[in-house]
């Protein structure tokens, strides 16, 4: 069983996530995707979620080109 993966945002709480690649993608309450990367979220595994947090460090200047496409909003439906 995949673990349920949970960004925790300062002003939206905890919200379904799933990592793809070295992105964190989150789905917020209007059905928006956000989109950070793995430097910007400190992670915390624990038995049954994978916590990422969100530290307030940028992303790496590479990033800037990130072109990965958000999953489907079908694959937070387990989650949210």
């Amino acid at each position: 069983m995949q673990k349920k993966e949970v960004l925790s945002h300062p002003s939206l709480g905890k919200l379904p996530a799933r990592k793809v690649l070295e992105c964190i993608f989150a789905l917020s309450p209007t059905g928006n995707f956000l989109h950070h990367h793995l430097e910007e979220v400190s992670t915390t595994d624990s038995e049954g979620e994978v916590l990422y947090t969100l530290t307030g460090r940028p992303p790496a200047a590479e990033r800037e080109r990130c072109r990965v496409i958000p999953p489907m909003v079908r694959q937070f439906d387990a989650v949210a």
